[in-house]
This record gives structure tokens, C-alpha cells and sequence, in this order.
């Protein structure tokens, strides 16, 4: 009786640790390997859904702009500059470039704002060329820093002055020009171009450093001084010292008007063999700016500015 007990008491014992084993296996399942699979399914449903990119640049972007709205203009400033450093491919990039540029551009021809700039008393003899010289500038920017629509002087006068220190990179790939200020020695972005076309002529380098030459205004086919009524109406035009490299305005096409009495031109033999074709001129070579982007770089650039080109 004992004997059969011990065997029963043993079959129970076993039934449960198998029932165990059973109840366990059953709860990794479900609780671990499963979970896995769902969420691996999960995973494999999101990637193949089209979802909108996360930018990390546009916190940073708003905050920027945020200080710039409460008054902190430096500040902000200084936060797009680490902004196109830390995520150059952020969509927020261009929009911080052109606050970048429109905030030292105020500042620079600013009047109250005097840093880099100084205060010159127009001496008998002087001319706007000559205080140029004086002061490693140039005609055109010391009328936009006083705000003159005359060359006029008079001794007493008081201009303010500044030397120019303004370099140009150009990126061709990108169709990107960026002026550079020479600060202490290291240059820094102070506005970015966009170019509408860049063709470089064939003797130019790429990567290459130019320096830019004597720069023109011409109206009509004719040289204009800055001294000239007209020099406003001028086409401005940035040549490099060496390569042929020109920074200058698109030329506009013309069409030619067909009178509406012309006569109806006769018809073409047919051809008995392929006639000589005329290949097309190259197309002109230049780095073609918006206008008012060229007038701006005109008056910041002097002979001898730095012109580094990069694919």
C-alpha cells in the first residue's frame, strides 16, 4: 500500500514539474518572443510607410529667430552661424543664410553702428578718390556708408569711413557665392548669392585663387565714373586680375521682330546631301548675379580682394 502511494505521490510530483515547465516556456512566449515579433512587424510597417523627415535644425532654427525678435541680435546671429556648421543639410539653411547676411548688411551701413568703422574731416584738396586711398577703401562704399547721392565735398565735412576687408568664395557646384570678412586675420560668411549661372572661362583653375582687378561701369558702351550722373544706370562689371573670370549681370536676350507684311519665305529645294552645319558660339563665360547682388558686391570688393573658386 505504502509502495503504490510513493508511485503515485512520485506521478504527481513529476505532472507537476512538467506542468511547470509547460506554464513557463509559455510565458516567455508570449511575454518576450512574441512581443519581439510584434514589434519587429511594427517596425517593418513604419519603415515602409513614407514619413516626414525629422530636421534637427529647426529647434535650433527657432530659438535663433527667437532671440533675434527679443532684441538679442548678436546673439541670434552667432546661433545660425552654429546652426549651418552643426547641420548643414537642415531645410532651415538658406532662410538662416539670408537673416545672417541681411543682419551684417544692416550693421554695416548702419550709422549708429560704428564698430570697424571711423569718423574722416574732409581736407582742402580732397576728393572721394583720394580719401579711397587714404583709407584702403573705395569710392562706391563711402557713399553708401554716408548715404550721399552727391560726389560733392566741401572742408569740415565729416564722413565715416571704413577699409575694406571683404574676400569672395565661390562654390560652382552649388552656384554659390559667399563675401567674406576679413576679421583679424580669419575670414568669416557675411552674406551668402545665389549666382543665376556660373561658366568659368577655360583657363580657370578649379580649385584656384584670383584676386579682382580694376572694376568698371559702363553705360552704352562707354566707361562711366563714379562721378557721372549716370553711374547709377551703369552695368557693373568685376573682372579677376588673370583668368578672364567676370562677375556681371545676365545678358538679356533680344528677339527680332518679324513685320507683320513680311513676305512668305520660299520653300527649300530638297537637299541631295547633309548640308555644313555652323556648331553654336560656347556660351558667354561669367559668374551672373541678380542686379542688386552685384551693385552690393561692387561697392564691398577693391582691386586686389581675394577670389578663391571650389568645385
Amino acid at each position: 500500500m505504502a509502495k503504490a502511494q510513493f508511485k503515485l505521490l512520485l506521478f504527481l510530483i513529476v505532472m507537476g514539474l512538467f506542468a511547470g515547465v509547460v506554464a513557463t516556456g509559455w510565458w516567455l512566449y508570449e511575454n518576450i518572443l512574441l512581443r519581439e515579433q510584434m514589434v519587429e512587424k511594427d517596425l517593418a510597417v513604419m519603415n515602409g510607410k513614407d514619413r516626414p523627415r525629422i530636421d534637427p535644425g529647426a529647434r535650433r532654427f527657432d530659438a535663433a529667430v527667437d532671440l533675434i525678435r527679443r532684441g538679442s541680435i548678436n546673439d541670434g546671429r552667432d546661433a545660425l552661424y552654429k546652426l549651418l556648421q552643426q547641420f548643414p543639410d537642415s531645410a532651415t539653411c538658406p532662410e538662416a543664410r539670408r537673416i545672417i547676411g541681411e543682419i551684417n548688411m544692416d550693421q554695416l551701413f548702419s550709422p549708429s553702428y560704428m564698430a570697424g568703422k571711423k569718423e574722416y574731416i574732409v581736407q582742402p584738396g580732397d576728393s572721394l578718390n583720394l580719401i579711397a586711398q587714404k583709407n584702403q577703401t573705395n569710392v562706391d562704399f563711402i557713399l553708401r556708408l554716408n548715404g550721399m547721392m552727391s560726389t560733392t565735398l566741401q572742408p569740415g565735412d565729416r564722413l565715416t569711413v571704413a577699409p575694406i576687408q571683404f574676400n569672395l568664395g565661390i562654390s560652382v557646384a552649388k552656384k554659390q557665392v559667399i563675401l567674406f570678412r576679413d576679421v583679424n586675420g580669419k575670414d568669416y560668411p557675411f552674406k551668402f548669392f545665389t549666382a543665376k549661372e556660373i561658366q568659368l572661362p577655360p583657363s580657370t583653375k578649379v580649385p584656384g585663387s584670383y584676386e579682382v582687378g580694376v572694376k568698371s561701369a559702363q553705360l552704352e558702351g562707354k566707361i562711366v565714373q563714379s562721378t557721372d550722373l549716370r553711374y547709377h544706370e551703369a552695368e557693373k562689371w568685376i573682372p579677376t586680375s588673370k583668368n578672364g573670370l567676370t562677375f556681371r549681370v545676365p545678358a538679356i536676350g533680344k528677339a527680332v521682330a518679324v513685320p507683320e507684311t513680311a513676305p512668305a519665305a520660299p520653300k527649300a529645294e530638297p537637299a541631295t546631301a547633309a548640308a555644313p552645319t555652323t556648331p553654336p558660339p560656347p556660351p558667354e563665360s561669367g559668374i551672373f548675379l541678380a542686379r542688386e547682388d552685384l551693385e552690393e558686391l561692387f561697392a564691398l570688393l577693391r582691386k586686389g580682394s581675394k577670389v578663391d573658386v571650389a568645385r
